[in-house]
């Protein structure tokens, strides 16, 4: 192989390189930013206490106990994420612009669990989960 030759095939796998990498930073582009993540962190945090309120009660009681956790739609209509201070949430599964809520409860009440995910394609997506156990646990794609 001449020097020319192998100088061309260099050449060429660095260009396929730089546009690969250029490639892969806008893919990145479409993670959600620090901000965009808090407030999701902070959304299942404030279901997290609604969930609480809303199965123990408050002690003024503007909102009743009901001995058991509750469904998205229950949650909404109960006063509960009212009592709690925060960000205001869409009463739909698309609780915040971009981000898809996954909350399911078993039959009896005692237990729940929640997703919050980004609904972004790409490489960027992020997840937040969080259950009765009040722990917050942050996900991504394996790379």
């Amino acid at each position: 192989m001449s020097k020319s030759q192998r100088f061309t095939i260099g050449a060429a796998a660095v260009f396929f390189a730089l546009i690969s990498f250029g490639l892969r930073a806008q893919d990145q582009t479409t993670s959600p930013d620090q901000q965009e993540r808090a407030n999701a962190i902070n959304a299942v945090r404030r279901i997290n206490t609604a969930e609480i309120i809303f199965a123990s009660g408050t002690k003024d009681g503007s909102v009743a106990a009901h001995n058991r956790f509750a469904t998205w739609d229950e949650l909404n209509g109960s006063g509960a994420l009212k009592a709690v201070k925060g960000q205001q949430l869409s009463p739909g599964s698309e609780i915040m612009p971009g981000w898809h809520l996954d909350l399911l409860v078993s039959p009896d009440g005692k237990s729940w669990s929640i997703a919050l995910h980004d609904k972004r394609e790409g490489d960027g997506l992020f997840s937040v989960f969080s259950d009765e156990s009040g722990i917050i646990y942050l996900g991504a794609p394996m790379q």
